[in-house]
């Protein structure tokens, strides 16, 4: 089953370059996953960035010259895919080695069924000056706590802080530290299962930061909406489970996220752009 893992990403350089170095690490086949990565205008040097990354498997890049609404990205991405199956994931989401796999096995044991994620733990891999008061004390703490992970040499850069032999070693997953929206998901897995039954309003876990469906599916429940995010992602979700979409936790995978630093909601939803693609 061809997988394409679509990833929209803007002003996010490094922490897409370790998503993508995750997503070499892979134990699936280089030749049966793609990845497109839709860059919505970024001015943080990412194209300079991924000419010098080396991919394994096909990478695309869609670019934008001009910023667009998140269901444009989505659309594009659905577009360009040649995969049967759709991952959508976050450009700060590091997966682990057996990601690609665990989706394409669960659908082919289930049709017309929609994956979400469930379990994610939190780590610093970039140091930015732009974090919140509070980002920045507990990046210091958790640097403390693990002498291993590299010091920012200046607090007026951004700085990659992890190097690719403790991401292939896999390091990471045991230091993460707690993820609210996981812990969430987790006491509603906890109460009403994996596959969510009786519970009322499944769409609401859909989240296009970690989730996967058959192309056919979305290509059946139609085009993403120009919504602001939460809504665009459960009105999306209302519509695949209205033609007969199942939704089940994934209980296989830990993601590790990426922290960032807090950027205001108008920013990261911006009106629907006319401006076409490059």
């Amino acid at each position: 089953m061809l997988t394409s893992v679509i990833i929209p990403v803007r002003d996010a350089a490094h922490q897409l370059l370790y998503t993508l170095f995750s997503l070499n690490l892979q134990f699936a086949d280089f030749e049966k996953y793609e990845v497109i990565v839709l860059d919505n205008c970024s001015t943080d040097g990412l194209a300079e960035k991924l000419a010098g990354f080396t991919a394994h498997y096909s990478l695309q890049v869609v670019r934008f010259r001009r910023r667009v609404s998140l269901a444009r990205l989505f659309n594009t991405g659905i577009q360009q895919a040649k995969g049967e199956l759709l991952i959508f994931v976050a450009c700060n989401m590091m997966v682990p080695r057996e990601f690609i796999g665990v989706h394409q096995q669960a659908h082919e044991r289930v049709q017309d069924m929609i994956l979400l994620g469930l379990c994610t733990k939190r780590i610093y891999s970039v140091y930015e000056p732009q974090f919140s008061a509070s980002q920045h004390t507990e990046c210091q703490k958790w640097l403390e706590q693990n002498p291993h992970i590299k010091r920012p040499h200046t607090l007026v850069k951004t700085i990659p802080l992890l190097e690719e032999n403790q991401m292939a070693n896999g390091q990471f997953a045991p230091i993460g530290l707690p993820c609210p929206v996981s812990l969430k998901r987790m006491s509603i897995r906890e109460k009403y299962g994996a596959k969510l039954e009786r519970y009322r309003s499944p769409w609401t876990m859909f989240s296009t930061q970690h989730v996967s469906l058959l192309r056919e599916d979305a290509r059946r429940a139609g085009a993403f909406r120009a919504l602001p995010r939460i809504e665009m992602e459960r009105d999306f979700a209302k519509r695949l489970l209205k033609i007969g979409c199942s939704f089940q936790f994934d209980e296989k995978l830990t993601l590790l996220k990426q922290e960032r630093a807090i950027r205001k909601v108008s920013q990261q939803n911006p009106p629907p752009s006319k401006n076409r693609r490059a």
